[in-house]
């Protein structure tokens, strides 16, 4: 009979896997810390809309944000994530934001490492591929609303594996639950459905092969049905169908689509998507070493999210959720039938079954619930809770807070840097930008405005005449700054490092 000390110690010792989760969510509040909020200034945009939602406890139609675009019909298809960004920045502030995006983070990291296990893969193997895969996904951890869509990628990946290797067909019916909330998050839901439909056709196809299989049938029409209930479920948002016409449409808007840098491909020199490199190498020395068929939904996944990644580096996070799990399972076949039980892979794979035997008697649960509790209260302690800033050499920070303190009003429309729009919505809500992050609502037309300004193209002083505008914040080394300097009618307000102000005057008046 086990005595009641082992049985605490049992309880007390983690898991490769609760490791790997805490690690996750470390990574996001100790390691990246104040790097969530100097990539972009999007999370200010998204806790501003979120505030709006909470305060008019409305659900904005029509742009209210902005000074060009005011009035304009507004497709709010992130109105969810950004009331729950909102909620934990009034609960504990930007350490707050960290906080829900840590455990976005973490939890995709979870399930992926689950889906891994569950393809039989050992956990010291599963742990490897879980690095892996923790890697891919860090290339885009930002405090966006995306984070929810890669976790819910993860779940989808996890619940359709279980169901086609035999679990319960019932799990299904969680999809469209799940698809509901999701519409409501983030427009990556139609990943969702790329999901559903490659595994729908991957059992039509198993099913014409049988022929006599009930079971393929029955898998066959069970998620077919569940194809259509997501469609359903995907109208239950504040812009019913219309939802859909615009989140594919963006991605037809070639000129926005390059103008935003995460839909550009990867960049291999960078350090984080050195991992999907070695995710990649990886793969095709795996697959040319396997001697048997090689199942081809996997194939078939691991081609697709690839090409995805591969033409927009911030879809590495999806490849890594959907292919890792893929990826672990070749390459513990190919470890597994090593003929020589000297070779290094047979040892590491003998060595690799023997820990799975002892963490197979571990819960690791409670590990991870002490572990997460901890980190949390870390992160919002007072001397620490203040790293979670918006980076003063990226955005405007000091710039505003002059403004701000000096008692400064606005003589009118300002144009604003692209990036500083997000930011300035969350730390001046009362100033409408003139454009901010979301290219997808400002269209086209209204960006090239932007740029022709910014870079003085011809009528760049008739487009800012014809906006209204009477105040400019630029970064002082901008093309639009030099030129306002050398100008009678603009004056220079306030200059640091990081923003210039300009003032619209009356010629001869500065």
């Amino acid at each position: 009979m086990e005595r009641r000390s082992d049985r605490v110690i049992r309880w007390l010792l983690p898991t490769l896997g609760g490791l790997l989760i805490l690690l996750a969510y470390a990574f996001t509040l100790f390691l990246r810390k104040g790097g969530l909020f100097a990539g972009d200034g999007d999370p200010g945009r998204h806790i501003r809309v979120g505030s709006f939602i909470i305060e008019n406890r409305a659900i904005p139609r029509v742009d209210v944000f902005s000074h060009t675009m005011q009035g304009r019909e507004f497709i709010p298809f992130e109105w969810l994530s950004e009331v729950l960004f909102s909620a934990a920045d009034s609960l504990a502030g930007l350490a707050g934001v960290a906080i829900l995006t840590g455990l976005l983070f973490a939890t995709a990291v979870g399930l992926t490492y689950q889906a891994i296990r569950r393809f039989g893969v050992p956990a010291p193997v599963a742990c490897a591929f879980g690095v892996l895969a923790f890697l891919l996904q860090a290339v885009h951890l930002h405090p966006r609303p995306h984070m929810f869509t890669t976790a819910l990628v993860a779940l989808f990946s996890l619940l359709l594996l279980e169901v086609r290797r035999g679990g319960s067909r019932r799990l299904l019916l969680t999809l469209p639950v799940l698809m509901v909330a999701w519409v409501n998050l983030h427009g990556g839901f139609l990943v969702g459905f790329i999901l559903v439909g490659i595994f729908a056709a991957d059992a039509l196809v198993r099913w014409m092969q049988t022929r006599t299989s009930s079971d393929a049938r029955e898998l066959t029409l069970w998620l077919f049905g569940t194809l259509g209930l997501c469609l359903l479920a995907s109208l239950l948002n504040p812009a019913g169908w219309a939802l859909w016409p615009h989140t594919t449409g963006y991605l037809g808007e070639t000129y926005l689509v390059d103008f935003t840098q995460e839909y550009k491909s990867p960049d291999f020199h960078d350090t984080l998507i050195k991992s999907f490199l070695a995710a990649l190498t990886l793969g095709t020395i795996v697959l040319a070493q396997l001697r048997t068929r090689v199942d081809l939904l996997g194939l078939f996944l691991w081609v697709l999210f690839a090409a995805f990644a591969l033409h927009s580096a911030r879809n590495i996070p999806l490849f890594g959720v959907v292919c890792m799990p893929w990826l672990a399972a070749w390459t513990s076949e190919l470890l597994s039938r090593e003929d020589d039980a000297n070779t290094i892979g047979a040892r590491f794979w003998s060595w690799s079954q023997g820990i799975q035997r002892v963490e197979s008697t571990l819960p690791g649960w409670p590990v991870v619930v002490i572990g997460l509790a901890l980190l949390t209260v870390g992160a919002v302690q007072e001397g620490r809770s203040g790293a979670y800033v918006f980076a003063e050499d990226v955005f405007p920070v000091a710039a505003v807070d002059h403004l701000q303190e000096s008692g400064f009003v606005p003589p009118g429309p300002v144009y604003n840097e692209f990036i500083w729009g997000g930011y300035l919505l969350y730390a001046w809500p009362e100033v409408p930008v003139f454009i901010d992050g979301q290219t997808d609502f400002y269209g086209e037309e209204l960006t090239r405005e932007y740029r022709d300004i910014r870079f003085l193209q011809p009528g760049w002083r008739e487009s800012l005449a014809s906006r209204g505008v009477e105040w400019v914040l630029v970064p002082p080394d901008s093309p639009l700054a030099a030129a306002l300097t050398l100008l009678e009618d603009w004056a220079l307000h306030y200059s640091d490092e990081t923003a210039a102000v300009f003032v619209s005057v009356e010629p001869g008046t500065s």
